[in-house]
């Protein structure tokens, strides 16, 4: 009960170019998990040949379709999420106080336009991530922000509206 109340539930690994912040996410299930279900997967195959040798194609009807999931199931594994967050000089940075999230726009909407949110373990972490990208992109803009609906009071939402009313 504590893995699932008191654990993450993804992992999130960062890296960080000179292009943006590319990162993947996992979900935090251990693989002895996994090789559980391979292991009864398994099973379900071996039991699934033997019934269809003992009884035919008759033993695939009602519950020996489930039966026939096993076989798809022999190759369970993790699935790996990859994601991006493209920075350039025009990227807004929405610093959240006293959390280790931060918020990525850009202000010109339209083919190429990007967001993103990063998540950071602790407030340390999130300093020096901020401190590298301040060191490797000096004209983006940083804001501070206290709750994470204050970045929508920001210019880059509000040329939106604009636009849109035009």
């Amino acid at each position: 009960m504590s893995r699932y109340l008191l654990s993450p539930d993804k992992h999130y690994c960062y890296h960080l170019t000179s292009l943006g912040i590319y990162y993947t996410e996992k979900d935090m299930i251990p693989d002895v998990a996994y090789q559980v279900v391979r292991g009864f997967a398994w099973v379900g195959v071996v039991v699934c040949i033997i019934a269809a040798f003992m009884l035919g194609p008759l033993a695939f009807v009602g519950a020996g379709g489930f039966a026939l999931m096993s076989f798809g199931m022999t190759n369970f594994r993790p699935t790996i999420n990859k994601h991006s967050t493209l920075i350039c000089e025009r990227t807004v940075v929405f610093d959240l106080e006293n959390d280790g999230v931060l918020s990525f726009a850009i202000p010109e909407k339209g083919a190429y336009a990007y967001y993103g949110d990063i998540f950071t373990n602790t407030l340390d972490q999130k300093q020096e991530l901020l401190a590298t990208l301040r060191s490797l992109f000096p004209s983006i803009e940083f804001v501070k922000i206290k709750r994470l609906k204050d970045q929508y009071k920001h210019l880059v939402y509000q040329q939106e509206e604009e636009k849109a009313t035009e």
